[in-house]
């Protein structure tokens, strides 16, 4: 979009689609949300705005995706996250399970979508974060649920799946996954922390409230790992390079 009659410059945005883990990106009484945090950074130049469904799936997504990313006439997207695969990691026979060949359909229908084209948005793709068994037990307890609603095991097939869509479109992705695993110290080949084959791993605990939802470290990973990605593809739309939308108050109209 351009100036209005006025002079006045809206601001581009920097959407954030995804589940009910980007819809908490700014839950105050988590305290650091990567959605408050990217607000932060990118302050007086781009609206940060989230677009986070919780308990959706990518068979959700696409079919509400045009009704809440805007037009061109409306705004400039100037990025876009897609954060999804967390419900639909859901072991088969759950309500929100997603085949993981169509969730990797979905991915790219998103990515594909007129909509999307239509913008031609800065893309990030972050991969599903693993899951913490043993806080899940809580988590499912709680929904009423009888039977584990997600494994650490299946929920690898997603990060890989997500990773994969990212890899074919060439479109940069958080590797989310193992920036959760990176600090337990965990290699392939060992047992998977976060599943019961490893024991309980308080390090890994730390990063989620209910082993699904993120807790403050592990927001502060997605935040540092979407700005490592902005940084090493798009250096020229890191907030520090970026001009303000009204300028400083030394330079501004008197």
């Amino acid at each position: 979009m351009g100036q209005t009659q006025d002079g006045y410059q809206p601001y581009d945005q920097f959407i954030l689609f995804g589940d009910s883990i980007t819809q908490m990106g700014c839950n105050q009484e988590i305290g650091f949300g990567f959605h408050a945090a990217l607000q932060e950074a990118y302050s007086r130049r781009l609206d940060v705005v989230n677009r986070g469904l919780a308990g959706y799936s990518t068979a959700h997504a696409i079919k509400v995706f045009d009704k809440c990313f805007p037009p061109p006439q409306i705004a400039n997207v100037q990025f876009m996250t897609i954060f999804f695969g967390a419900n639909d990691a859901c072991v088969p026979g759950h309500s929100q399970h997603v085949p993981v060949d169509q969730y990797k359909e979905n991915l790219k229908a998103i990515i594909q979508h007129p909509a999307t084209v239509a913008q031609n948005p800065r893309i990030i793709l972050i991969s599903p974060p693993p899951v913490n068994e043993y806080q899940l037990e809580g988590f499912d307890a709680a929904k009423d649920t009888p039977h584990p609603s997600r494994t650490a095991h299946f929920t690898k097939l997603y990060a890989a799946a997500a990773l994969e869509v990212a890899a074919s479109l060439k479109v940069p992705a958080v590797d989310l996954w193992s920036a959760f695993m990176k600090p337990t110290g965990w290699h392939e080949g060992q047992p998977l922390i976060g599943s019961r084959d490893a024991p309980s791993n308080e390090t890994f605990a730390s990063l989620f409230t209910d082993g699904l939802h993120l807790s403050s470290a592990g927001n502060r990973l997605v935040y540092e790992e979407v700005m490592k990605v902005i940084e090493g593809n798009w250096p020229d739309q890191s907030p520090e390079v970026l001009p303000m939308v009204f300028p400083s108050w030394v330079d501004a109209p008197k």
